[in-house]
């Protein structure tokens, strides 16, 4: 039976646990192979990866079962992980739009409260995020034109080059704490605002 690109041959081991922004396999898993999964935003979804090195293989059902532990305990340490690792993010470029990197992991950024809080004043607007692979996250401003169409030209040229782990084309924005999705395709996201 194919167990689908989240499962390698090791078997992982309890040791660090992060987050990771995924998508849904599109192969049919069976219950215990099909990694645990919580609905993020826009269609994607957070799995849990143990490491060095992570995202190589998400956790399963059956993982979980193994090594006892519930998913609540799961998802807190993942999150405590990853707000204890944040000093290792870091910003390539320049404005209007910049890139971020985490270990392969940028997308698992996201979900990091206190990485957002300190650049929602770097940016003019709303912070907004195209989101194209799991290793590839670019920021930008709401009103930001230049940024927004910088944004989109990238997550185009991912989706082109064919990424391992594509996650989306569509752009996300960041409003009170909270992503919403945006169509990067919709004619009526110009300036940060749904008309």
């Amino acid at each position: 039976m194919p167990v689908g690109p989240y499962l390698a041959d090791v078997q992982p081991t309890p040791g660090t646990v992060l987050p990771v922004v995924t998508r849904a396999s599109d192969e049919p898993l069976d219950e215990l192979h099909a990694p645990v999964l919580d609905e993020f935003v826009g269609g994607l979804f957070v799995g849990y990866s143990f490491g060095p090195p992570f995202g190589r293989r998400l956790i399963t059902w059956q993982d979980l079962e193994r090594i006892e532990v519930p998913r609540r305990v799961l998802a807190r340490e993942a999150a405590h992980n990853l707000e204890a690792r944040l000093g290792e993010a870091q910003i390539h470029g320049q404005p209007p739009a910049v890139m971020l990197g985490f270990d392969g992991l940028a997308s698992s950024l996201l979900l990091a409260d206190a990485l957002w809080a300190d650049l929602a004043d770097a940016v003019p607007g709303d912070l907004v995020v195209g989101l194209p692979a799991r290793d590839a996250v670019i920021v930008t401003g709401s009103e930001s034109g230049p940024g927004l169409e910088k944004v989109r030209r990238a997550v185009n040229r991912v989706y082109f080059a064919g990424d391992r782990h594509l996650l989306t084309r569509d752009l996300f924005v960041r409003r009170r704490g909270v992503w919403e999705l945006t169509r990067a395709s919709d004619p009526q996201w110009t300036g940060g605002s749904r008309r």
